[in-house]
């Protein structure tokens, strides 16, 4: 027995190779980013369906109204049609200047409206007045080119957009279809967009 004791341990007989060690702490830890993936909450997040209408009066400025208040950065904007009535309107227009009076970047780019006889529309004269005297930087489009957009991106990613002009009729009675998502790609596209309205 105390012959046995005193033979050295030979190399070969070891359970686990270096390589068979380094190829198992690998799987561990894939096995582990897998595991934490599995758990961990989406970060993509689905686009957000927004109607108005009956049973949805109200939806888009609750949504629009979020957004604005959340903005950290820039808030930039193209409406084909803004109303001065009504108070989710007006509600609206003040979270604008509220945005621009606490740093955050917001340009509104509005539809001129040239009408079809070649006459300049004045529908955004009392807008445009309202945001120059409240720090909103306006601009209106050219007269040759139509902005029919009805869009509001934040901070570079988050997107409203769809049929939706700011009017108290689109917000309560109307049949509007809207959607808010998140896309930094369609954000970015958006931006470099309006940035070629003139004054922008």
């Amino acid at each position: 027995m105390s012959a046995d004791r005193d033979l050295p341990l030979q190399h070969n007989l070891t359970p686990w190779s270096p390589t068979l060690r380094r190829l198992a702490l690998v799987l561990s830890l894939a096995l582990l980013v897998m595991i934490v993936g599995w758990l961990a909450p989406r970060r993509t997040t689905q686009p957000v369906l927004v109607l108005s209408g009956k049973g949805h009066e109200g939806e888009y400025p609750r949504t629009a109204e979020k957004l604005i208040s959340s903005a950290r950065t820039r808030l930039w904007m193209a409406m084909y049609v803004i109303h001065l009535e009504g108070s989710e309107v007006e509600g609206l227009m003040h979270a604008l200047a509220a945005a621009a009076a606490r740093g955050v970047d917001v340009r509104v780019c509005l539809d001129r409206g040239a009408g079809f006889n070649g006459a300049i529309d004045d529908k955004h004269a009392a807008p445009e007045k309202w945001f120059k005297q409240h720090g909103v930087r306006v601009v209106l489009d050219e007269l040759d080119r139509r902005t029919h957009a009805k869009v509001l991106i934040a901070d570079g990613q988050r997107i409203l957009a769809g049929s939706h002009n700011w009017t108290r009729s689109a917000f309560m009675s109307n049949r509007e279809v809207s959607w808010l998502i998140d896309s930094v790609a369609d954000a970015q596209a958006i931006e470099a967009w309006l940035a070629q309205v003139p004054g922008w």
